[in-house]
């Protein structure tokens, strides 16, 4: 079949690598000049099924409202993007009752171990690099009871075949030595051991250059206008550039998913969230860390990937705004501080980058068919984008191709949502 692909960030690029190997003729459509060049650029790098939780946990009402008001609230609601949230808000938060809420990180949690497991086999069948990392991740916690309250919330994603180990403040310090300097401020840590890491980016730039070598066409500084669609059926995309005839299209433009397919009256759940990072060139010391720190007192994270260390976090409903505020950025750089002080992170070498993650109203992904007879969506993976990308284009290319599939799809079918208004 002749597919088209809309977005050539991590969820677009792995949906063409999965629908290639298929045999089908691809296209894919980026208004970028090349591949990874929005929320797949400077993201955190992190790969976490070991933290699969959506955003709206049952007392983020509270976070969001007292947000308003403070720069550094870790979920930052702007005034003026409420316009744009009040449907998609509702449903935001009807979904962070407990129950839904555990729900929805279970589903999440199944697809990101699919996800991990797929992307090891890709990293095989490719030989592509990209800096991958397999030591895990390190959520640091400042008092006993937060981390035993993280440890007894962890029961669900357990029993999916998560695996995790509960450290005490020495047991830390052992596995991160980094970690000394502030070893008297912290109760402990969780390391979840199959988290991985690896620049998104240079992993967009590399599966880019292999599928095109096995015959996947591109198209950048391309702009789609519109959906050209005929009784009822998916007939062309239309561009700055040009028509492009296809049999299948695949949307999967993050958070531009949205507006795009409004064009066709369809409303899908699924809203921009800011989120930021800082990358620091790493010193050539011994307290640079090797394994991803997180934090769960400041929700960000502080991560070596290659010769850098990058500190990410923070989700800022704005709309569509792609504007750096000094203040997000101030929080990141004075929390690479706190947890990293003996580091010698030059502020002089750091470089502040902003996008927009797309966030589904459930915190789940939207993955499937649509209504129109030939068009398929891909997105609203939130935060874990990276960590649900290869499992996503797996998914979706096996139900293109008609398929059965490793993985229920039915939790992450966009039929779920309903209208969005």
């Amino acid at each position: 079949m002749k597919v088209v692909v809309i977005g050539a960030g991590l969820i677009g690029l792995t949906t063409a690598y999965f629908l290639r190997v298929r045999g089908h003729e691809i296209t894919v459509i980026d208004r970028r000049p090349g591949p990874g060049r929005e929320t797949s650029f400077a993201n955190a790098g992190l790969l976490t099924p070991g933290m699969p939780e959506p955003w709206n946990a049952p007392d983020c009402w509270r976070v969001l409202l007292s947000s308003l008001a403070r720069s550094d609230s870790p979920l930052q609601l702007r005034w003026r993007a409420l316009p744009g949230l009040m449907g998609w808000g509702v449903r935001f938060l009807r979904n962070s009752n407990a129950a839904r809420y555990r729900e929805n990180t279970i589903r999440n949690v199944r697809l990101a171990l699919f996800s991990l497991k797929v992307l090891q086999d890709l990293r095989k069948q490719t030989g592509i690099e990209y800096g991958a990392a397999t030591r895990g991740s390190l959520k640091l916690f400042r008092s006993a009871e937060a981390l035993h309250d993280a440890v007894r919330a962890a029961d669900a994603v357990l029993a999916e075949g998560l695996t995790l180990r509960c450290l005490s403040r020495e047991a830390t310090i052992e596995l991160e030595p980094a970690l000394a300097p502030i070893s008297d401020r912290l109760a402990g840590a969780i390391h979840y051991t199959a988290d991985e890491t690896g620049d998104a980016h240079r992993f967009c730039a590399a599966l880019t250059e292999y599928v095109r070598r096995q015959g996947v066409i591109f198209a950048f500084d391309t702009t789609v206008s519109r959906l050209e669609v005929s009784s009822g059926r998916l007939a062309a995309v239309q561009t700055d550039k040009g028509r492009f005839e296809a049999e299948q299209c695949v949307v999967a433009a993050g958070s531009y998913s949205t507006p795009l397919l409004r064009l066709l009256g369809l409303r899908l759940p699924v809203r921009p969230v800011k989120g930021y990072s800082v990358t620091f060139v790493a010193p050539r010391q011994a307290s640079v860390p090797k394994i991803p720190i997180l934090d769960d007192d400041m929700h960000a994270a502080v991560v070596p990937i290659g010769d850098a260390i990058r500190v990410a976090g923070t989700a800022e409903f704005a709309g569509h705004d792609l504007a750096l505020r000094s203040a997000r950025v101030r929080n990141l750089t004075n929390l690479a501080q706190k947890i990293l002080p003996s580091a010698g992170l030059d502020p002089a070498t750091a470089r502040p980058w902003c996008g927009l993650r797309a966030m589904s109203a459930d915190g789940v992904p939207l993955i499937g068919p649509t209504p129109v007879r030939g068009l398929w969506v891909s997105t609203g993976h939130g935060h874990l984008g990276w960590t649900m990308a290869a499992g996503s284009g797996e998914l979706l290319a096996s139900l293109i191709s008609g398929e059965s599939v490793a993985i229920d799809p039915a939790p992450y079918d966009p039929g779920r949502c309903g209208a969005d208004h």
